[in-house]
């Protein structure tokens, strides 16, 4: 019997330095029935001279124009898909060579299942381990993992999502008016199916230098803080105000880092407010208070 087909979907803007060592972590598949859907988000390097070099007759490289958001780029993916199972893949991030075959095996074991998600981690130099999704490396899980998701133990990252294309009947496709949805569309999915997270490392994701002036980190928190109260009536009271007590405190810590120590206490006084009763938030605004020189006091 045929394989099932995978729609694996690329963005890419700018990757001419990165998108064949990608492209090549996706031929060397172990499960070989795939098609590439590559969309170009207007880029002005040789990314497309890079893509057509490469003889693949599974590859196919389409031409969006600028558009800048990322949900909208791989909502042309999805038009394009033709398989019964769907992937992503950044075009500077990698799998291991069994990702899309251990995932495949994991939902036909279990049908009732829509997606599944693999653990990995983020790499600055290629085998050299940062650090990883999960604490877990082996075993899986297979459950509701709806609020699991709330409670920070399930990152929201496409590059380690297969999901099976019928499901977009009830999720719908990414929402366009966001710049970062992918973790709103795998919020969405993990609501109406059951999941399956696969724990072994089968995604490395490359890290770039991070920069705090530019706006899109910040952005990035205010759409989670916009994401839990869109899934307020389906979360319980409890977890609704942990998972902003959380997002809160990590949003004052990245602030810290940057350096901004006024926004970084607004944010630990915003997480007070969903936990009065836990003394973390005032002990780390106050540690902003005391810091200097970009450390802070013990």
């Amino acid at each position: 019997m045929a394989l099932p087909k995978v729609s694996i979907i690329m963005p890419t803007y700018n990757r001419a330095a990165f998108i064949a060592e990608s492209i090549e972590s996706i031929r060397q598949q172990t499960y070989g029935a795939w098609e590439l859907i590559i969309v170009d988000d207007g880029s002005d390097d040789d990314t497309e001279d890079v893509v057509r070099n490469i003889d693949d007759e599974r590859i196919r490289f389409y031409k969006a124009g600028r558009i800048g958001i990322g949900g909208a780029i791989k909502n042309k993916g999805l038009q394009k898909a033709s398989g019964e199972f769907v992937a992503f893949l950044d075009s500077d991030d990698l799998w291991a060579p069994t990702k899309i075959e251990k995932q495949i095996a994991l939902l036909n074991q279990f049908p009732e299942a829509g997606f599944s998600l693999t653990g990995g981690y983020n790499f600055k130099t290629p085998h050299q381990s940062l650090e990883y999704f999960y604490k877990k490396q082996t075993g899986i899980k297979h459950d509701r993992l709806f609020l699991s998701f709330f409670q920070s133990e399930v990152p929201g990252f496409t590059q380690a999502l297969l999901f099976r294309r019928e499901c977009l009947q009830k999720t719908g496709c990414f929402r366009e008016i966001k710049a970062f949805s992918d973790v709103d569309f795998i919020a969405t999915l993990a609501y109406h199916f059951n999941g399956i997270i696969l724990y072994e490392p089968l995604v490395f994701r490359r890290l770039h230098e991070r920069s705090y002036s530019n706006p899109n980190w910040i952005k990035s928190y205010y759409e989670g803080v916009q994401l839990i109260h869109d899934f307020k009536g389906k979360l319980p009271p409890w977890l609704f105000r942990s998972a902003l007590f959380k997002l809160y405190i990590n949003f004052g810590e990245d602030f810290l880092k940057g350096g901004n120590r006024r926004q970084a206490i607004t944010q630990f006084l915003k997480a007070w407010q969903y936990k009065p009763f836990t003394i973390v938030p005032l002990k780390k605004a106050g540690k902003a208070i005391l810091w200097r020189s970009g450390l802070q006091t013990s």
